[in-house]
Protein backbone atom coordinates (compact mmCIF):
# COMPACT_ATOMS: atom_id res chain seq x y z
CA UNK A 1 0.00 0.00 0.00
CA UNK A 2 1.13 3.82 -0.76
CA UNK A 3 1.52 6.24 2.03
CA UNK A 4 -2.09 6.89 3.28
CA UNK A 5 -3.17 10.25 4.45
CA UNK A 6 -6.61 9.70 4.52
CA UNK A 7 -9.48 7.94 6.23
CA UNK A 8 -11.37 4.66 5.08
CA UNK A 9 -15.23 4.49 7.00
CA UNK A 10 -17.54 2.14 5.95
CA UNK A 11 -21.05 1.82 6.24
CA UNK A 12 -22.62 -1.19 6.76
CA UNK A 13 -25.99 -2.81 7.55
CA UNK A 14 -29.37 -4.66 6.43
CA UNK A 15 -32.24 -3.67 3.92
CA UNK A 16 -33.94 -0.54 5.38
CA UNK A 17 -31.93 0.64 8.46
CA UNK A 18 -30.76 4.22 6.71
CA UNK A 19 -27.73 3.97 5.49
CA UNK A 20 -28.19 6.55 2.90
CA UNK A 21 -29.50 8.78 5.49
CA UNK A 22 -26.59 8.35 8.03
CA UNK A 23 -24.13 8.65 5.22
CA UNK A 24 -25.35 11.98 3.81
CA UNK A 25 -25.38 13.09 7.69
CA UNK A 26 -22.08 11.63 8.45
CA UNK A 27 -20.39 13.16 5.08
CA UNK A 28 -22.28 16.53 6.63
CA UNK A 29 -21.09 16.43 9.91
CA UNK A 30 -17.35 15.68 8.47
CA UNK A 31 -17.40 18.53 6.35
CA UNK A 32 -18.29 21.25 8.73
CA UNK A 33 -15.50 20.19 10.92
CA UNK A 34 -13.00 20.62 7.77
CA UNK A 35 -12.36 17.27 6.73
CA UNK A 36 -12.51 16.41 2.62
CA UNK A 37 -14.90 13.79 2.24
CA UNK A 38 -15.47 11.34 -0.56
CA UNK A 39 -18.59 9.56 -1.19
CA UNK A 40 -19.00 5.90 -2.55
CA UNK A 41 -20.89 3.02 -2.67
CA UNK A 42 -20.26 -0.76 -3.28
CA UNK A 43 -20.99 -2.67 -5.55
CA UNK A 44 -19.53 0.57 -7.50
CA UNK A 45 -18.19 3.51 -7.02
CA UNK A 46 -16.59 3.68 -10.49
CA UNK A 47 -17.53 3.56 -13.47
CA UNK A 48 -16.56 0.17 -14.58
CA UNK A 49 -17.54 -1.17 -11.21
CA UNK A 50 -21.14 0.68 -11.60
CA UNK A 51 -21.51 -1.25 -14.88
CA UNK A 52 -20.56 -4.44 -12.73
CA UNK A 53 -23.26 -3.19 -10.37
CA UNK A 54 -25.72 -3.14 -12.79
CA UNK A 55 -25.45 -6.64 -14.00
CA UNK A 56 -25.16 -7.54 -10.05
CA UNK A 57 -28.51 -6.32 -9.57
CA UNK A 58 -30.38 -6.73 -13.01
CA UNK A 59 -28.92 -10.13 -14.15
CA UNK A 60 -30.59 -11.68 -17.47
CA UNK A 61 -34.17 -13.22 -17.22
CA UNK A 62 -33.71 -17.40 -16.52
CA UNK A 63 -30.77 -16.67 -15.56
CA UNK A 64 -30.62 -16.66 -11.94
CA UNK A 65 -27.30 -15.47 -10.43
CA UNK A 66 -25.23 -17.66 -7.96
CA UNK A 67 -23.50 -16.88 -4.79
CA UNK A 68 -19.89 -17.98 -6.66
CA UNK A 69 -21.06 -15.46 -9.45
CA UNK A 70 -22.08 -12.65 -6.99
CA UNK A 71 -18.78 -13.13 -5.17
CA UNK A 72 -16.48 -12.70 -7.93
CA UNK A 73 -18.39 -10.25 -9.67
CA UNK A 74 -18.64 -7.82 -6.48
CA UNK A 75 -14.86 -8.57 -5.85
CA UNK A 76 -13.71 -7.69 -9.47
CA UNK A 77 -15.76 -4.25 -8.80
CA UNK A 78 -13.93 -3.45 -5.47
CA UNK A 79 -10.68 -4.18 -7.01
CA UNK A 80 -11.15 -1.46 -9.60
CA UNK A 81 -13.23 0.32 -6.85
CA UNK A 82 -9.88 0.53 -4.48
CA UNK A 83 -7.10 1.14 -7.45
CA UNK A 84 -8.78 3.93 -9.05
CA UNK A 85 -11.17 5.96 -6.16
CA UNK A 86 -10.46 4.74 -2.71
CA UNK A 87 -6.59 4.72 -2.51
CA UNK A 88 -6.62 7.86 -4.36
CA UNK A 89 -8.31 9.61 -2.45
CA UNK A 90 -6.91 8.66 0.56
CA UNK A 91 -3.10 9.51 -0.82
CA UNK A 92 -4.91 13.21 -1.58
CA UNK A 93 -5.49 13.43 2.52
CA UNK A 94 -9.77 12.90 1.90
CA UNK A 95 -11.85 11.12 4.07
CA UNK A 96 -13.76 8.47 1.86
CA UNK A 97 -17.49 7.03 3.16
CA UNK A 98 -18.35 3.57 1.79
CA UNK A 99 -21.98 2.93 1.73
CA UNK A 100 -21.33 -1.53 1.76
CA UNK A 101 -17.67 -2.76 1.89
CA UNK A 102 -16.10 -6.40 2.13
CA UNK A 103 -18.22 -6.78 5.54
CA UNK A 104 -21.59 -6.80 3.42
CA UNK A 105 -19.68 -9.41 0.92
CA UNK A 106 -19.45 -11.63 4.17
CA UNK A 107 -23.16 -11.35 4.97
CA UNK A 108 -24.43 -11.76 1.86
CA UNK A 109 -22.67 -13.80 -0.01
CA UNK A 110 -21.32 -15.82 2.94
CA UNK A 111 -23.90 -16.01 5.77
CA UNK A 112 -26.53 -16.12 3.55
CA UNK A 113 -25.08 -17.07 0.05
CA UNK A 114 -23.31 -20.41 1.84
CA UNK A 115 -19.93 -20.04 0.74
CA UNK A 116 -18.07 -21.57 3.14
CA UNK A 117 -15.78 -18.87 5.04
CA UNK A 118 -12.43 -20.25 3.59
CA UNK A 119 -13.25 -19.98 0.20
CA UNK A 120 -15.03 -16.73 0.51
CA UNK A 121 -12.21 -14.59 2.66
CA UNK A 122 -9.84 -15.96 0.01
CA UNK A 123 -11.44 -14.14 -2.55
CA UNK A 124 -11.75 -11.04 -0.60
CA UNK A 125 -8.37 -10.57 0.67
CA UNK A 126 -7.04 -11.08 -3.23
CA UNK A 127 -9.55 -7.75 -3.88
CA UNK A 128 -8.85 -5.72 -0.99
CA UNK A 129 -5.05 -4.92 -1.82
CA UNK A 130 -4.09 -4.87 1.47
CA UNK A 131 -6.45 -2.14 2.26
CA UNK A 132 -8.78 -2.08 5.00
CA UNK A 133 -11.72 0.15 6.66
CA UNK A 134 -10.26 2.58 9.61
CA UNK A 135 -13.71 2.26 11.45
CA UNK A 136 -16.95 0.43 10.58
CA UNK A 137 -20.64 1.89 11.44
CA UNK A 138 -22.80 -1.06 11.96
CA UNK A 139 -26.33 0.46 11.61
CA UNK A 140 -28.36 -2.22 13.80
CA UNK A 141 -32.28 -1.92 13.17
CA UNK A 142 -34.98 -4.14 14.35
CA UNK A 143 -36.36 -6.13 11.55
CA UNK A 144 -40.05 -5.44 11.62
CA UNK A 145 -39.23 -1.25 11.28
CA UNK A 146 -36.97 -2.02 8.82
CA UNK A 147 -39.62 -3.71 6.67
CA UNK A 148 -41.73 -1.40 7.65
CA UNK A 149 -39.33 1.28 6.07
CA UNK A 150 -39.11 -0.33 3.00
CA UNK A 151 -42.71 -0.57 2.19
CA UNK A 152 -42.98 3.39 2.58
CA UNK A 153 -39.71 3.81 0.56
CA UNK A 154 -41.48 1.93 -1.90
CA UNK A 155 -45.06 3.42 -1.74
CA UNK A 156 -43.30 6.73 -1.85
CA UNK A 157 -41.06 5.55 -5.27
CA UNK A 158 -37.83 6.13 -3.80
CA UNK A 159 -37.46 2.60 -3.32
CA UNK A 160 -34.14 1.58 -5.36
CA UNK A 161 -35.54 -1.85 -4.77
CA UNK A 162 -33.93 -5.50 -5.47
CA UNK A 163 -34.49 -8.74 -5.02
CA UNK A 164 -33.47 -8.31 -1.13
CA UNK A 165 -35.90 -6.01 -0.15
CA UNK A 166 -39.08 -8.27 -1.29
CA UNK A 167 -37.21 -11.29 0.79
CA UNK A 168 -39.55 -12.77 3.89
CA UNK A 169 -39.54 -11.57 6.92
CA UNK A 170 -37.55 -14.34 8.39
CA UNK A 171 -35.11 -13.95 5.74
CA UNK A 172 -34.52 -10.33 7.61
CA UNK A 173 -34.18 -11.92 11.28
CA UNK A 174 -31.63 -13.95 9.61
CA UNK A 175 -29.62 -11.41 7.75
CA UNK A 176 -29.86 -9.29 11.22
CA UNK A 177 -28.50 -12.30 13.58
CA UNK A 178 -25.71 -12.74 10.46
CA UNK A 179 -24.55 -8.83 11.05
CA UNK A 180 -24.52 -9.06 14.91
CA UNK A 181 -22.43 -11.99 14.29
CA UNK A 182 -19.98 -10.13 11.91
CA UNK A 183 -19.46 -7.22 14.72
CA UNK A 184 -18.54 -10.05 17.18
CA UNK A 185 -15.68 -11.13 14.89
CA UNK A 186 -14.26 -7.55 14.18
CA UNK A 187 -15.29 -5.35 17.85
CA UNK A 188 -12.23 -3.59 17.46
CA UNK A 189 -13.62 -2.49 14.12
CA UNK A 190 -17.01 -2.46 13.62
CA UNK A 191 -19.33 -0.21 16.29
CA UNK A 192 -22.84 -1.05 16.44
CA UNK A 193 -25.52 2.06 16.01
CA UNK A 194 -29.17 1.63 16.97
CA UNK A 195 -30.51 2.70 14.31
CA UNK A 196 -34.34 2.28 15.77
CA UNK A 197 -34.09 5.76 16.70
CA UNK A 198 -34.42 8.68 14.76
CA UNK A 199 -31.90 9.74 12.10
CA UNK A 200 -30.19 12.76 14.22
CA UNK A 201 -30.12 10.80 17.43
CA UNK A 202 -27.92 7.92 15.24
CA UNK A 203 -25.60 10.24 14.05
CA UNK A 204 -25.22 12.10 17.77
CA UNK A 205 -23.90 8.30 18.67
CA UNK A 206 -21.84 8.38 15.75
CA UNK A 207 -19.77 11.31 17.04
CA UNK A 208 -19.45 10.02 20.21
CA UNK A 209 -17.67 7.05 18.60
CA UNK A 210 -15.71 9.33 15.84
CA UNK A 211 -14.46 11.23 19.40
CA UNK A 212 -13.58 8.27 20.60
CA UNK A 213 -11.70 7.91 17.62
CA UNK A 214 -9.88 10.43 17.66
CA UNK A 215 -11.72 13.01 15.27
Amino acid sequence: MPEIKGKFITIEGGEGVGKSVFSSALRDHLESNGRKIVMSHEPGGTPLADAIRNLFKNPPENDDILPETELFLISAARAQHIGCKIVPAMEQGKWVLCDRFADSTRVYQGAMGGIPSDQLEKVILSSLKGLKPDLTFLLDCDPDIAIKRIEVRSLGGQNDSDRYDSASRDWHYRLRKAWLEIADRFPERIHILNANQPPHDVLRDAVKVLAEFGV
